[in-house]
C-alpha cells in the first residue's frame, strides 16, 4: 500500500471508530464459507457481502447493503443507519471503505474484480455535480479562449471531468500537479496537448 492509501485506510478506521487490530477486521478478511454459493468456492459477491455485512453490522445493525455484479464489476449500495458516518467529509470515508473492499477482493481474486460503493445515491449526485461543473468550465473556456484550472480533486473526480469533456468540440482537459494538489485544466482545443491520465 502506498502512503496515500495507508492514510485512507487509517482515516476510515479512525472515522468509524475501529482500531486496525480490532475485530471485526481480522475475521472478515478470511474467506467466507462456501455455503452461500451452493457448495462452490465463494464468488466475488459472496466475499464482498461477507466483509461488508460483518463490518456494518459491527457498527450499526440498521445498516444494509444491496449488491449486484456485472461481469468483473460489483456495485454495492449501502442503505439505512447513519449514512453520514459512512460517507464522511467530502465522501472520504466512503472512498476509503471502497478501497478497503477492493483490497479484500484483490486478496482473494487478484486484480480480476473491482467494486464500486455508494451510500443512498451520494456518488451519483456527486457525479452529476461534477458533470455540471465540467460543462460550465467548458462553456467559459470556449467563450474566453483561456485555460481554466479547476480545484484539486481525487482521481475518480478528475476522471468524471475528463470523461464528460473528452468529445467536446471546443475544449480538452489535462491533469497536472502532484499528490493532493493534482487538478484538471480545461483549455481550448486549439492549445491541445495529449491529456494526462486521471
Amino acid at each position: 500500500m502506498d502512503e496515500h492509501k495507508d492514510k485512507g485506510l487509517d482515516d476510515l478506521l479512525a472515522g468509524l471508530g475501529i482500531g486496525e487490530e480490532e475485530p471485526p477486521l481480522k475475521p472478515l478478511l478470511e474467506e467466507p464459507t462456501a455455503e452461500a454459493n451452493t457448495g462452490n468456492a465463494p464468488s466475488p459477491k459472496d466475499v464482498v457481502e461477507h466483509f461488508l455485512v460483518g463490518l456494518l453490522l459491527y457498527l450499526d445493525p440498521s445498516y444494509a447493503i444491496e449488491t449486484r455484479q456485472d461481469g468483473d464489476r460489483l456495485y454495492v449500495e449501502i442503505l439505512g443507519g447513519d449514512l453520514s458516518r459512512i460517507i464522511g467529509r467530502e465522501g472520504k470515508t466512503l472512498a476509503a471503505l471502497e478501497f478497503l473492499v477492493n483490497t479484500v477482493l484483490a486478496k482473494h481474486f487478484g486484480s480480476q474484480y473491482r467494486a464500486t460503493l455508494d451510500a443512498a445515491g451520494y456518488k451519483r449526485r456527486q457525479e452529476e455535480r461534477l458533470k455540471k461543473r465540467a460543462l460550465e468550465a467548458a462553456a467559459r473556456v470556449a467563450k474566453t479562449g483561456q485555460p481554466l484550472e479547476l480545484p484539486p480533486m481525487r482521481p475518480a473526480e478528475r476522471r468524471v471531468i475528463h470523461m464528460t469533456l473528452k468529445d467536446h468540440p471546443e475544449v480538452t482537459t489535462e491533469s497536472i500537479g502532484e499528490g493532493e494538489g493534482r487538478h484538471v485544466v480545461v483549455k481550448p482545443r486549439a492549445l491541445e496537448n495529449p491529456p494526462d491520465s486521471a
